[in-house]
């Protein structure tokens, strides 16, 4: 009798950790945004004013590409199975330390092989994400010293440099070498002059 008991409350504690019950409610720091977006929208249903009303986004934040919610997205989702997987490793290895149940812990042995391989694949995704970033934001600084027209929130196109190009050394120094006869003196006196 002892037994049962043991699988029906080891049951009613699997049913309970694998219902999506927590994760409907959200954040406390979610539901209060959400709580002063709809106080924000109340309070502007009953001014009455002349014009347009446009979305902008609240002070301090930028745009939101397609791009960026896509990113946002693929982040969310990966955290999600991160945590999912953790979950059920733990679960599992809870369960397998009870004695009728040790062979649930080979189970949870195949699951902390998987979530370490799947940490693995994070890292080597984000080590990857930062030397795309670092390239282009190299790129765009060598495209910003040569002069050519930069747009901030479209990605560079590939770096092919001219033939007539000075060469860069290193990535954090921007120095041009030009003869005495390139230099324009009028232009420079100007521009000292200016600041």
């Amino acid at each position: 009798m002892a037994g049962w008991l043991l699988v029906a409350v080891l049951g009613i504690i699997w049913v309970a950790s694998l219902l999506p019950i927590g994760r409907l409610r959200g954040s406390a720091g979610s539901s209060v945004e959400e709580f002063e977006r709809s106080m924000d929208l109340l309070a502007e249903t009953h001014r009455r004013s002349t014009g347009r009303w446009v979305v902008m986004p609240r002070k301090g934040s930028r745009f939101s590409t397609p791009r960026d919610l896509g990113r946002a997205r693929l982040r969310r989702r990966r955290r999600q199975i991160l945590a999912g997987l953790a979950e059920a490793t733990v679960l599992l290895l809870l369960i397998g330390l009870f004695p009728p149940l040790h062979a649930v812990l080979a189970g949870a042995v195949v699951l902390v092989c998987a979530l370490l391989l799947y940490s693995a694949m994070l890292a080597r995704v984000r080590a990857a994400e930062s030397a795309r970033a670092h390239a282009v934001a190299v790129r765009r600084a060598r495209r910003e010293a040569a002069g050519e027209p930069v747009e901030h929130g479209a990605p560079p196109p590939p770096a092919t440099a001219p033939a007539d190009a000075p060469a860069m050394v290193d990535d954090d120094v921007h120095v041009i070498v030009r003869h005495s006869e390139e230099v324009d003196v009028e232009e420079l006196r100007v521009a000292a002059g200016a600041r």
